[in-house]
């Protein structure tokens, strides 16, 4: 067989293998083709049918019921709230620390980090020529001690010498043969070494770069410098002047970011100051500032209040921002609280309350009418409590009065009287309020009719089913609050029967709360202070204090007249100032929730069908003793005779026998109408209060007969009918008021 037979045979051969093994290879994808296809067909029918299986269809339910319950499970929401009782628990023990820690990260760790760039910038340069200096020196010492090595001098050159110097010229040619010899392989040796330690530098360099190469090579040299000289030729000896404060030297409360900084920052401006510490307590941080309690090792805590202006200066705080308190149950214990902002800047005005029940409170509980510096609640109560409010022009008191009188309208069993001889009062609850005078003979009047209730209100106990011996407040016979404000423009008559109220009126009920710009005695009266439960204290006057007070509770950190009033286009601090009343006997400052007109005129809109009125038998029983004693007199302080529970003087003008609570309901009852016939305005009278709802009218002639009016012809329509005109009734009545 030829050469191309034979070529051609091998050929056919492969090409058989190859077709062969492209077909087996074709058979079996084709195979696990049909594999995977059926296999997944069988899957599919056994994953279906188990799922389609009773047990399958049990097990399901049974997990979504679990599933549902354990969602449902009524324990979720005690855990949370366990998991929230341990969170605050651990805040409370680590949160001081960890608000240290931010403090530190946020207001020093920048300034440390400043100045050790700082600290090094001013290092650099000096640094730097002393490592030069050090790679220089190490470089050539490196080089000489190469190259004297290599040479053989310390070697050979003595030998050599000594030998010539003997006249043994055949010893000293030897060894200078020798001592070519060493150099030249000595020299040889050096030089790869050199070549070797370039080529690693090279490398080096290549991988780090050649920046970084040359530094480490120049560490090197440096370090050998070190080493063999510690002190470089010309190294500059001199030290850093660092100008600093003393070790006690007081610092700005502003740059005190942790609690062991507060605490020294009271340390040191009360020891600057001179007062004399034992120890400072562990500060507390205060979204206002700080409060840091010290002890005190001699002397009074009126020490520490005397220096709280100079506190202000020393810490750089703002005016009236230092104030102290001294610890009623530990005489050295006093606490410093520090405000370097407003303490009350989120306080805001009561809500309108309009998804809240309407009178929802009871004059038995505590009012919540503002808030304390320590973040609590400022809860006053109110029940058979007197109160005064002294604060200067501008320093809030009447919107006080506006911001109590706001809380006790929301009351079930409490009704208010407002009584301002020169001012609007509280006009703008005048739909919640159950009667309000401006004149002089009325406010005699109303004032009258409130020492009756309160003489009268202790004997009727009995019959009206009450335990004890005070009044017992109900929506039926609702406590009577009076407001009154600038006292001192009052009438001497109206004066001393607010003096018997408060003297009187506490069993009855019948409270008085007094707003005055001044405490001296020729103004708000001898009696007034010692009185009252309830004293509030605005910007006032520093004698003010005192005749409030007492003289003590200056030294005992009770500083209103530390206050400022507002001024043209400055709140200041209006609504501020220092409560003395139960549960607040410490010197802590207080603001007064801010009043809005709007919402607290919509309040009481909504409030007023259901303000209580006084109840019917205790009215009764003051009428009948204010007429038993018309003509009656007693005697007055001094000797004096006065009518006690008298009707209006002659002076005023007014008709013996006028109900001016009648009037006022009967001119709240026309509403926005000019003209009402006599049925209407009695079926208002009834919607109002329960006491019109048997009136007939008869009985509104009978009560409107002292003002000189009478039912008139009304035309309304097709019908013409008697009732009564709106403006001749307030007509009438401004006419028997002036006389």
């Amino acid at each position: 067989m030829s050469v191309r037979g034979v070529t051609r045979a091998v050929v056919a051969r492969v090409r058989a293998a190859l077709l062969g093994w492209l077909g087996s290879f074709g058979v079996v994808v084709g195979s696990v083709a049909v594999t995977k296809s059926v296999t997944k067909r069988v899957v599919a029918w056994w994953v279906e049918r188990v799922l389609r299986s009773p047990a399958c269809l049990i097990a399901s339910a049974w997990m979504r019921e679990t599933v549902g319950s354990i969602r449902d499970w009524r324990v979720w929401p005690v855990l949370a709230e366990w998991v929230r009782s341990v969170v605050r628990a651990v805040w409370r023990v680590a949160g001081p620390s960890v608000r240290d820690a931010v403090g530190w990260l946020r207001h020093r760790a920048p300034g440390v980090v400043w100045r050790g760039v700082c600290w090094f910038a001013r290092r650099a340069p000096r640094w730097t020529w002393r490592a030069t200096v050090y790679a220089l020196v190490g470089a050539w010492w490196v080089l000489s001690r190469t190259v004297r090595w290599a040479s053989g001098h310390a070697s050979y050159a003595g030998l050599v010498r000594q030998m010539d110097d003997d006249q043994r010229h055949g010893t000293a040619k030897r060894l200078r043969e020798e001592w070519a010899r060493m150099a030249a392989l000595r020299s040889v040796l050096v030089l790869i070494v050199a070549v070797v330690v370039a080529l690693v530098v090279t490398g080096v360099a290549d991988k780090i770069g050649t920046a970084a190469a040359a530094l480490i090579t120049s560490g090197v040299f440096a370090l050998v410098g070190r080493g063999v000289r510690s002190t470089p030729a010309g190294d500059d000896h001199g030290q850093d002047v660092i100008v600093h404060s003393g070790l006690d030297e007081p610092f700005p409360i502003a740059d005190a970011h942790t609690r062991a900084e507060a605490a020294d920052a009271v340390s040191r401006a009360l020891r600057t100051e001179g007062v004399d510490l034992r120890m400072v307590g562990e500060a507390v941080r205060q979204g206002w500032g700080w409060e840091v309690p010290v002890i005190l090792r001699r002397g009074t805590p009126s020490q520490v209040v005397d220096k709280l202006a100079a506190l202000e200066t020393t810490l750089d705080l703002p005016a009236g921002g230092a104030m102290a308190s001294p610890d009623r149950t530990r005489r050295a214990r006093v606490v410093i609280r520090l405000a370097e902002r407003d303490p009350f800047l989120g306080l805001q005005a009561a809500p309108a309350r309009t998804a809240l029940p309407l009178v929802s409170r009871s004059i038995t509980d505590r009012l919540q009418v503002g808030s304390v510096i320590t973040g609590e609640p400022l809860a006053l109560g109110l029940l058979g409590v007197h109160g005064v409010v002294i604060g200067d022009t501008g320093s809030g008191k009447s919107s006080t009065l506006c911001t109590l009188a706001d809380a006790v309208t929301d009351c079930a069993d409490a009704t208010v009287w407002d009584l301002d001889p020169a001012g609007t009062g509280l006009d703008v609850l005048a739909d919640s309020i159950e009667r309000s005078e401006r004149t002089r003979a009325g406010i005699e009047d109303a004032l009258a009719d409130a020492l009756a209730l309160a003489e009268v209100r202790p004997h009727l106990l009995r019959d009206m089913g009450m335990a004890g011996r005070e009044w017992v407040p109900s929506p039926e016979h609702p406590a009577v609050i009076v407001f009154v404000d600038e006292y001192p423009r009052l009438s001497n008559a109206a004066k001393e029967m607010a003096v018997d109220i408060l003297r009187i009126g506490r069993k009855a009920r019948v409270s008085l709360l007094l707003a005055s710009t001044e405490a001296t005695s020729d103004t708000l009266g001898d009696a007034i202070a010692d009185t009252t439960a309830l004293k509030i204290l605005h910007a006032c006057r520093h004698a003010d204090v005192r005749l409030v007070l007492g003289p003590s509770m200056l030294g005992d950190g009770w500083r209103p007249d530390r206050l400022n009033p507002a001024s043209a286009d400055s709140p200041e601090d209006a609504g501020c100032g220092y409560v003395y009343a139960p549960h607040y006997r410490d010197p802590v400052l207080s603001k007064f929730r801010p009043v809005s007109d709007e919402d607290t005129a919509d309040r009481a809109r909504q409030r007023a069908p259901h303000r209580p009125r006084v109840d019917a038998v205790s009215w009764e029983a003051a009428r009948k003793r204010r007429h038993s004693n018309e003509s009656g007199f007693t005697t007055g302080k001094g000797g004096r005779h006065r009518a006690v529970l008298a009707l209006p003087s002659p002076r005023s003008g007014e008709p013996a026998g006028l109900d001016r609570m009648v009037v006022a309901d009967v001119l709240a009852a026309f509403g926005d109408d000019e003209r009402l016939w006599t049925v209407d305005l009695l079926a208002r009278l009834a919607d109002r209060h329960d006491r019109y709802a048997e009136w007939t009218p008869d009985d509104l002639a009978e009560a409107l007969r002292p003002l000189g009016l009478s039912a008139v012809q009304i035309r309304q329509g097709d019908s013409n009918r008697r009732g009564y005109l709106r403006q001749a009734v307030s007509d009438a009545l401004s006419r028997a008021e002036r006389g």
